[in-house]
């Protein structure tokens, strides 16, 4: 037989003294597993640094706003204070909504004092089959929303463009 009458295996070991190894080992690879092993979240081994491009689209905001956005500076995630890249270029034009009519057909219509915004940011990071990902591994991505801060403004914005910039 392999346990004996006192619950021994082998009449050596107990099943107790196993259950107690067997817990100890599962208590070092999970800190292991939190505390020393390389993070890797979301980025393949296939990926290679780059400089890529984003576009956020912000819409219907007064003109402190754009000219905040223009003093340029860096981009960063307000929910993970993680730097986003650097802005390059902003570009505003008027704000339109739609307004409906008294015979309920709709209108596009200028809002006064208000303007369409799109930050261009530049940023060194991954590239790989999955997408773009920031040095911080921080995917961007179209149709992404973000609420986001530069050197002088707090908005947020959906991304509607990503590229690679080859200089």
């Amino acid at each position: 037989m392999i346990i004996n009458k006192q619950g021994k295996l082998f009449g050596k070991v107990s099943i107790i003294d196993i259950l107690a190894i067997v817990a100890v080992l599962v208590l070092i690879i999970g800190v292991y597993m939190r505390f020393v092993k390389p993070d890797d979240t979301g980025v393949d081994t296939g990926a290679s640094s780059s400089v890529f491009e984003y576009d956020i689209d912000v819409n219907t905001v007064r003109i402190g706003t754009v000219e905040a956005l223009k003093a340029g500076g860096p981009v960063t995630d307000l929910s993970t204070k993680e730097e986003m890249g650097e802005i390059v270029s902003v570009t505003e034009r008027p704000a339109y909504d739609a307004h409906i009519m008294a015979d309920g057909s709709y209108r596009n219509a200028e809002v006064p004092d208000r303007y369409d915004v799109t930050v261009t940011v530049r940023v060194n990071g991954k590239i790989s089959a999955d997408g773009f990902y920031t040095k911080q591994n921080k995917q961007i991505a179209p149709g992404s929303h973000y609420n986001f801060t530069s050197k002088l403004a707090s908005t947020s914005g959906t991304v509607s463009d990503v590229r690679e910039v080859t200089e």
